[in-house]
């Protein structure tokens, strides 16, 4: 394989790499879209295939450049690493999406209090100085 191919494979395979890590990071999603069916099921659809798209072009642009490769190895070795490389960036940036996901309802959780018999429940009220001082005056 020719140099200037090399560089153009990996800065290609680093531009993917990054595109697909924040696509698969994207906060626009919340996990209430990916839901099917009734809220009671708990049922999501959000699949592992937005990960493996921008992979998957990558590896048919390798492929329609196989006449700079020497043999059929190096095009199977280059082909795999861009895929597996872009595939983890994307896994990678779904993680820290759900990781966002997780932190958010945690802090909505301890936030928001729980309501039970009409009244909040002692455990989950919290008290502000400044209304405390309000209240003084």
């Amino acid at each position: 394989m020719d140099l200037g191919i090399g560089i153009v494979l990996i800065v290609g395979t680093f531009i993917a790499a990054v595109f697909n890590y924040y696509l698969n990071r994207a906060p626009g999603s919340d996990p209430e879209d990916f839901q099917v069916g009734p809220q009671e099921l708990g049922i999501t659809c959000d699949c592992y295939l937005n990960t493996v798209i921008i992979s998957s072009i990558a590896v048919v642009a390798v492929l329609a450049s196989s006449t700079a490769f020497t043999s059929i190895w190096e095009l199977v070795i280059v082909g795999s690493l861009v895929f597996l490389s872009i595939t983890i960036a994307g896994l990678v940036g779904r993680h820290h999406r759900y990781k966002d996901w997780h932190s958010i309802a945690r802090v909505l959780v301890r936030a928001v209090p729980t309501v039970t018999d009409g009244r909040p429940s002692t455990s989950d009220i919290f008290f502000d100085i400044d209304e405390e001082d309000e209240d003084e005056e």
